[in-house]
């Protein structure tokens, strides 16, 4: 056991007990370089060998899961006593299991948003080969990154499983291992090979108590429980809670379905059916939402959204066997298809840069409904999910970051391609060997009306402005002209203003206000904002921002050496 006070590896200053188990515990801790908070699980037995190597293996699979709805994996290491420890994010909010000891039953509603969001993250876990394995209602845990705002994320990937389970029963009653036989499937308490189907099981019956105040199988004998799994059908959920809709009732019952075939065929298929039965645009039967085919290519998870309304996917090159990204963009999500589609060929081949910090296109195509793009596939968030998840970048990151937004806008500027309108969503942050790294997704806009013709009506209107492109397009830009290199220093300023206060330099209700704003007003310089941001360094970027271009650096070269 740690103490308060206490520090880890000479890094890692414990502050409190989080939880403790079978396997060890975990902690709140600072990161005593960063000042940040994280989690950290500390196996308690370090002798057996074999947990040791699974514990590490598991723990590296974790890593590689990079989901808004996945807990990051920071570090992994062993400690002066030999016990290995795994670093998380630290999320500072109620578990799911919480929410139901307070609240019983939530509403539907809450319930299919968590449900969607959480199937997501678990489709792109079984992609890359990796089953949960102890899904339950404890291993849910919200983050509240604004007031008022929380976010649910999955923890505890794959480190127990039904052997362990198994054993501990034959010894205690431990409250812990009672809690995982409430969600475990009939394979998976058998002893046989589990596979995504036993995780869509198990989350089936956390979805049941989430509705219901109760899990599909409760005893205070986990040996009843178990032959209940084994044996029983689980009580209708109407009968419990009489306003949950019957097509919803019979999705959830399907995923508890005895007969792992039987079951959604996945999870992306079961998010499917839990939408379909809230609107009454399917039969309670999950069936798997269509994807485009991609020739040459087989197309997994869709992980996020895109620029335009695309849909980003992760998929394999069939040849090559290789991961890759493809974005989707469909006739049907967007208002102009045609002002659309040449944006999106315009990007494409704008993209074809080889650079370090530029996501490069290895291939494009269409049909007659959609086109895509392929791009590499990078393990890590977007710049947005980053500043929505931890605020405002520390000053080692901002800086690094900045060079590299920079060098790879000037490879974009050379090839004559401008990044106009580039947002914190299209700007990806790649994490390999320990080292971050900042990728440019998205360019070729050659005209306003590139914009304006592709911007959402919510965006156009005033509604949706602060989630649009607009808030990063120079005012020139905005206002006719062509975009350059020194209206895309506006938009390198604004990303960068937004990096280092949370917070666009520029935002209104309505166009006319936005572009009145950054022609009239002038943001709070960034070292009046932040003390330990250089002066040179504020200098530079407040000049980016004027209104006027030629007061700003006269191109991406010219403002790297003033930085």
């Amino acid at each position: 056991m740690l103490t308060p006070g206490e520090v880890l590896d000479g890094r890692y200053e414990i502050l409190e007990l989080l939880a403790r188990g079978g396997m060890g515990a975990v902690y709140r801790a600072r990161r005593i370089l960063l000042g940040d908070d994280v989690a950290v699980k500390v196996l308690s037995t370090p002798d057996d060998a074999s947990l040791r190597e699974r514990f590490l293996r598991e723990s590296r699979a974790a890593a590689q899961l990079r989901h808004p709805h996945i807990v990051g994996v920071l570090d992994y290491d062993v400690d002066a006593q030999g016990h290995p420890f795994l670093v998380m994010e630290y999320l500072n909010g109620p578990s799911l299991l919480q929410r139901v000891a307070l609240d019983r039953q939530l509403p539907v509603e809450e319930v299919l948003d968590i449900a969607t969001a959480l199937c997501s993250a678990l489709q792109l876990a079984h992609d890359a080969g990796v089953v949960h394995r102890d899904l339950k209602p404890a291993n849910v845990v919200s983050h509240e990154y604004m007031p008022g705002r929380y976010a649910y994320k999955v923890v505890d990937f794959g480190l127990v499983n039904v052997r362990e389970i198994a054993g501990a029963l034959k010894l205690t009653l431990d409250r812990q291992f009672l809690g995982t036989v409430a969600y475990a499937s009939p394979e998976q308490l058998r002893g046989d090979e589990v596979d995504a189907r036993s995780d869509i099981y198990s989350f089936s019956a956390m979805l049941y108590e989430l509705l219901t105040g109760r899990p599909p199988f409760d005893h205070d004998d986990p040996f009843v429980v178990i032959t209940k799994h084994l044996m029983r059908e689980p009580q209708p959920l109407r009968e419990l809670a009489p306003a949950i809709p019957a097509a919803l009732e019979a999705v959830v019952l399907q995923g508890l379905a005895k007969d792992p075939t039987h079951r959604p065929a996945s999870m992306q298929a079961l998010a499917a059916a839990l939408r379909d039965a809230m609107t009454g645009g399917a039969s309670a039967v999950p069936r798997p939402a269509t994807a485009p085919v991609i020739r040459g290519y087989e197309l997994g998870a869709p992980v996020s959204k895109g620029r335009l309304g695309s849909q980003i996917y992760i998929g394999t090159h069939k040849a090559l066997g290789t991961s890759v990204a493809i974005r989707v963009l469909r006739r049907e999500d967007v208002a102009d298809w045609d002002a659309a589609r040449e944006r999106f060929i315009r990007e494409a081949r704008a993209m074809q840069v080889n650079h370090p910090n530029v996501m490069h296109v290895s291939d494009y195509g269409e049909e007659p409904d959609y086109a895509y793009v392929v791009t590499d596939f990078v393990l890590g968030d977007s710049l947005l999910q980053r500043l929505t998840t931890e605020g405002p970048l520390p000053w080692e990151v901002l800086a690094t970051l900045t060079s590299q937004l920079i060098d790879g806008v000037a490879a974009l500027h050379r090839r004559g391609a401008f990044i106009c309108g580039i947002t914190p969503l299209a700007t990806r942050l790649s994490n390999e060997d320990g080292e971050e790294r900042l990728l440019v997704s998205s360019g070729g806009v050659s005209q306003v009306q590139d914009l304006l013709g592709t911007a959402s009506e919510g965006a156009l209107r005033g509604t949706a402005l602060g989630e649009s492109e607009l808030p990063f397009v120079a005012p020139e830009v905005l206002m006719g002209e062509k975009p350059s290199a020194t209206g895309d220093l506006f938009t390198i300023g604004t990303l960068v203003y937004m990096m280092a206060t949370g917070s666009p330099p520029f935002l209104a209700p309505t166009l006319p206000q936005l572009l009145g704003a950054m022609l009239r007003e002038r943001p709070e310089p960034l070292a009046t904002v932040r003390q330990d941001i250089p002066q040179a360094f504020s200098d530079a970027i407040m000049k980016t921002l004027s209104p006027v271009p030629a007061e700003r650096p006269a191109d991406a070269r010219a403002l790297a050496l003033m930085l």
